[in-house]
């Protein structure tokens, strides 16, 4: 299996949920605590994007703040190349569940991402620098661009993903979920 980094981007400004996403409560326990704990066995380091949390390094966004997911991936994989990992692991921290085996299912030799879930995929390190090159020429900045660019391969989930964009979201997360 691949050294992989796992990045959890986080900058997002929730304003469609109303709140802090990141922050807002499962069962007691912090949605970016939840993609933590999920991704903790099947990386062999965890950092935060695009903001800070307790308990967990911190990376800035690059090559600043407010260009999007992408700026928070782009941000990990010069980290991820430059501390010797082979690829990123990355997940918001707003979709859930993390799938235990999301990193047999997505890390191998060419970039890959969760149907439907553009966010959850694997990015290999030789990456970093056409992400840099795509952010700085001003390309399409939307993940869905960074896919078509890279060649991202489209992976099926061993199971279904909810993205939690909003607090009714969470809510029937929530009920569906309850044990």
């Amino acid at each position: 299996m691949a050294r992989a980094l796992g990045a959890i981007i986080a900058g997002g400004q929730g304003r469609r949920f109303g709140e802090d996403k990141a922050a807002a409560l499962l069962k007691g326990k912090p949605l970016i605590q939840h993609v933590a704990d999920g991704l903790a066995a099947q990386v062999a380091h965890i950092v935060v994007v695009g903001r800070t949390w307790p308990g967990l390094p911190f990376l800035a966004d690059r090559p600043d703040g407010g260009l999007g997911p992408l700026a928070g991936l782009n941000a990990a994989l010069a980290h991820a190349r430059d501390a010797g990992f082979d690829g990123v692991i990355t997940a918001g921290c707003d979709t859930l569940p993390i799938l235990p085996d999301m990193a047999a299912l997505l890390a191998g030799p060419v970039p890959a991402h969760f149907e439907d879930h553009f966010l959850l995929g694997w990015w290999p390190v030789r990456l970093a620098a056409q992400l840099d090159d795509h952010l700085t020429r001003g390309d399409d900045r939307s993940i869905r661009g960074w896919i078509r660019a890279c060649g991202s391969s489209p992976v099926r989930p061993s199971a279904p993903l909810h993205n939690l964009n909003f607090r009714a979201d969470l809510e029937a997360f929530e009920r569906m979920t309850k044990s």
